[in-house]
């Protein structure tokens, strides 16, 4: 019996270990590929270069149909990248899935009531996923090169996404808001990066793609929800 929970103590700890530095390895390797892509308001001399798009992934609405500080400050952010002209278009991408739930045109009044001309905010109303944010933003909206706006601790996944679909990206950091810092979004950001290595590599999921609505034309032809049968 004690020879028995030897072996399984001995079991759970190197499982622990194996589990340690695999977490440790995929950490650093999203963290390494990322490097020099990624770029911060604070300096201000190092800006993203110039881009067809600030791309802007969805985050959480609040009841109130207000967004939450996570979306709020990627859209500062975004809308930041847009006064400064180094995007002429704004690429909004989020959940519009749901009847009662919708990210993008909270997103999108938002950047109109600061200043963003109709005809440069592109909707993109399938952005469930940041997956299938970066396929639809290659294949409906045609985007070749753009910038990634999001928190720091979500851009290293979205750049290799972005990258696996041929977009050309860099990133941009919003302003992190006090859920981005806690060990649940750290937790949540290490199984997307697991599930995002496995939809690139082995599960290669197919994104469903309206338009053509290349971002090189007018964003209000965006604005309209694609219906479903």
């Amino acid at each position: 019996m004690v020879r028995a929970i030897r072996k399984l103590f001995k079991f759970a700890v190197l499982t622990t270990l194996v589990a340690l530095i695999t977490t440790g390895a995929l950490l650093f390797w999203f963290s390494a590929r990322s490097r020099g892509k990624i770029y911060r308001p604070v300096q201000s001399a190092e800006a993203p270069h110039p881009a067809q798009v600030a791309l802007i992934p969805g985050a959480s609405v609040l009841p109130s149909k207000q967004p939450s500080n996570t979306l709020l400050n990627r859209l500062r952010a975004g809308i930041e990248l847009y006064n400064r002209q180094i995007v002429p278009k704004l690429l909004l991408s989020g959940d519009n899935t749901r009847r009662f739930y919708d990210e993008v045109h909270t997103m999108r009044d938002y950047c109109l009531r600061h200043g963003v001309k109709p005809e440069d905010i592109f909707l993109d109303h399938a952005g469930v996923r940041t997956y299938d944010t970066m396929a639809r933003a290659r294949g409906t909206y045609a985007v070749k090169t753009a910038i990634v706006v999001s928190q720091d601790i979500y851009l290293p996944r979205a750049l290799f996404l972005a990258e696996k679909q041929g977009i050309k990206a860099e990133g941009y950091v919003a302003e992190s808001s006090s859920f981005d810092n806690t060990y649940q979004a750290q937790g949540r950001e290490y199984l997307a990066r697991l599930k995002s290595m496995l939809d690139v590599y082995v599960l290669k999921p197919v994104v469903a793609q309206d338009g053509p609505l290349p971002v090189t034309g007018d964003g209000r032809a965006s604005w309209t929800k694609k219906k479903t049968d």
